[in-house]
């Protein structure tokens, strides 16, 4: 390349030319040097950007400390003892690029240390020599590559290059052939393809990755990736907001904030699609800075796996999208710790027709569900992970006030009693083993919601492993009321249904008002309306993460668990349930709480309703056609739906329908209510297509 100085010493040596010949060459030299310059962009940019990336959050003494002991155990031949080559995964190659991060950095006390340029040489060509395989196809094709390039973009940086040879070996090793249309394995796959064209400064490897970065920023029906809905699927239809739905948050913010201000950045259409899945989506699962447990997937049998660590994340999407930045400060916030878990939390509701997830938000707490239907998927098990999460997806309730409730508590977890389910009360945990991996369909149509964006009312037509039931539950502001019929069952075991099963914090209290129990932890109200056979326990438990996942500890673990569930019997014939949960209640205050705000109008196998006096709201599931009368109200509709009237005594009340079975194309209803003049009837026309199972509106008068 042509530099400044160069150019100096040209146009002295041509002093002897005419001024205007002197002026021609400087121009031409300049031209030549920005040419030069212009060539390397935006391969620099690009490459300067991932490379602080890289270097965000860390923290340089424990690293050192680390690479330290790293350095002590490496062999003479650049390999490790206590890896399995054979099987390799994470390590080697993290603890290679752990130790180019030290090296690089100045702030470092390893910078430029000779010793460690040597063990890093080393270990590469170790591993280029070994060229290891691993049974998993992700980390052949997706991690090794990945954490290679990573290796190479941070020597980059250094004083003393890596040879030569050896790097553009090593950048061979990264060539895959790119798997399309596969979602967030694509992005991820696309992201090393990025390395890779910064690395080379190869424009057509720099057009794919840009590419196929973006493709999955997309709203594919029914295929993997962003649904109609804002949900998101991958293996299929199954809900995967924040287990692959994560990585493609995370890919598609990365790639849009390497390429930020390029001629590859994330078009304006895409970019709408990416911040609706991150604002309205994504990042509403993650209470305080732990995730919802019904979004993880089969990550939920991982250490940590609740943990979100989305700070990073989120302020890179401020830098491509300044619009939201009060949105996006706040969620660093409340994800950081630096503010309250409710901090800036707006209400909301969704009902995710296509996934089978209900997420229902408060400042005061995070209250979601999670099913599945003969549209959907069940929560997998794969590569031996999950492997008691057979109810998952049975109606499973994550309930957050702090957000850390469940967080590492998944190796002592009862796993027949999952939060939310109806089951079988097995003797040990291998009831609850899922014997098939991947791709486990449901079992039943009957399954979904209604919502106005604030309220609404879900709904699971239970029938797996021998257990029936309709199970329901009924959101408003202060309470979510879950209700339950038909429970039956022809198995040997006792048939349970679990209220919560969390951490142990603090006492456990329970009375009676009026005649209702209820039980009050870790300032989370249980209301009891009907003689139940509540069950408590608030002892240890003990198991281990590998029982749940065989990629994780042996260890036996102990911790204390508050478990509460309701104990229906022996092959009941047609059991019911009803509670309420009220969080942000102790003892004082839930002995204050307004029961009466809250009237149960019908529980049975054919409809479940709820009127909400002090919101005037009506809610109710029709599980076959028929008539609901109560206190003024007449309603009647001609197929089975979910239904929702607010401003239910007004004279403009407003009408919320959905079909859950996604059949219907229309529902006719028949309404006399205590505003109404006179009996109106409406013939709803209902949404099809990929809005097939949303809910639509009517305003009367």
């Amino acid at each position: 390349m042509v530099t400044i100085n160069k150019i100096t010493d040209l146009t002295r040596s041509a002093s002897k030319m005419n001024g205007f010949s002197v002026f021609i060459l400087i121009l031409f030299l300049i031209a030549v040097s920005f040419g030069a310059k212009a060539q390397n962009e935006p391969y620099n940019t690009i490459l300067s950007r991932i490379n602080a990336d890289l270097q965000t959050f860390v923290k340089d003494k424990a690293l050192s400390d680390e690479i330290a002991n790293h350095l002590k155990n490496l062999n003479t031949d650049g390999s490790w003892a206590d890896i399995n080559y054979n099987d390799a995964q994470y390590d080697p190659l993290k603890r290679i690029k752990d130790m180019a991060m030290a090296y690089i950095r100045p702030s470092n006390k390893l910078y430029q240390n000779t010793k460690l340029y040597g063990a890093i040489v080393k270990s590469l060509q170790n591993w280029l020599d070994k060229n290891p395989k691993n049974k998993n196809w992700w980390y052949n094709d997706i991690f090794y590559p990945q954490a290679i390039g990573q290796s190479l973009i941070l020597m980059r940086s250094a004083k003393t290059q890596l040879p030569a040879g050896l790097e553009n070996a090593l950048i061979k090793r990264m060539i895959r052939k790119l798997k399309t249309g596969d979602g967030a394995n694509t992005s991820d796959e696309a992201l090393h393809f990025l390395y890779r064209a910064c690395l080379t400064q190869n424009k057509a490897t720099l057009d794919s990755a840009a590419k196929y970065l973006f493709e999955p920023v997309a709203i594919t029906d029914g295929k993997e990736g962003v649904q109609a809905d804002g949900s998101y699927y991958q293996h299929g239809k199954q809900q995967a907001i924040a287990s692959y739905g994560r990585v493609f948050a995370g890919n598609s913010v990365n790639a849009a904030f390497y390429l930020r201000g390029t001629e590859y950045a994330l078009p304006k259409d895409q970019m709408a699609i990416l911040v609706n899945y991150l604002k309205n989506t994504f990042l509403k699962t993650i209470r305080g800075s732990f995730y919802d447990f019904n979004v993880r997937g089969r990550g939920i049998s991982r250490k940590d796996s609740l943990s979100s660590g989305m700070g990073g994340m989120v302020n890179k999407i401020k830098l491509f999208d300044p619009e939201n930045a009060a949105y996006w400060d706040a969620s660093v916030k409340r994800t950081s710790g630096t503010a309250a878990p409710d901090y800036k939390i707006e209400p909301s509701h969704t009902q995710f027709w296509k996934s089978g997830y209900t997420l229902h938000l408060r400042p005061q707490y995070t209250f979601s569900v999670q099913t599945a239907s003969t549209k959907t998927l069940r929560t997998e098990r794969g590569n031996n992970e999950n492997i008691l999460g057979k109810f998952l997806a049975d109606g499973a309730t994550n309930i957050q006030r702090n957000g850390s409730e469940y967080a590492n508590l998944m190796p002592v977890w009862e796993w027949d009693k999952i939060p939310g389910t109806t089951s079988r009360d097995y003797p040990d945990d291998n009831g609850a083993t899922i014997k098939k991996d991947w791709g486990i369909p449901g079992t039943t149509k009957f399954v979904g919601g209604v919502s106005d964006g604030r309220y609404g009312v879900s709904c699971y037509d239970l029938n797996y492993d021998s257990v029936q039931a309709k199970k329901a539950w009924f959101f408003f502001d202060k309470e979510v009321v879950c209700l339950g019929a038909g429970i039956k069952s022809n198995a040997n075991e006792n048939i349970t249904t679990t209220i919560n099963q969390t951490w142990l914090r603090g006492s456990v209290a329970q009375g009676k008002t009026k005649n209702e129990l209820w039980v009050t932890h870790d300032s989370i109200g249980y209301i009891f309306p009907q003689d139940a056979n509540v069950e408590i326990s608030n002892k240890a438990q003990t198991g281990s993460w590998y029982r749940i996942n065989h990629f994780q500890s042996k260890s036996e673990l102990k911790h204390d668990v508050f478990k509460i569930w309701l104990n229906h019997g022996k092959n009941p014939p047609n059991a019911v349930y009803q509670y309420i949960v009220v969080p942000g209640l102790d003892a004082s205050g839930l002995k204050k709480y307004n029961r009466t705000m809250i009237r149960i109008l019908k529980n049975t196998a054919e409809m479940q309703a709820v009127q909400h006096i002090g919101l005037d709201m009506l809610q109710v599931v029709f599980y076959q056609a028929g008539s609901l009368s109560a206190d003024g109200i007449l309603l009647t509709v001609d197929q089975p739906c979910t239904l929702y009237i607010k401003n239910l005594n007004s004279k403009n009340p407003a009408l919320y329908i959905a079909d859950p079975a996604q059949e219907q194309k229309n529902i006719n209803v028949s309404l006399k209510l205590p505003g109404l003049a006179k009996t109106q009837n409406i013939n709803c026309n209902l949404p099809g297509g990929a809005q097939s199972g949303a809910t639509v509106n009517f305003n009367l008068k």
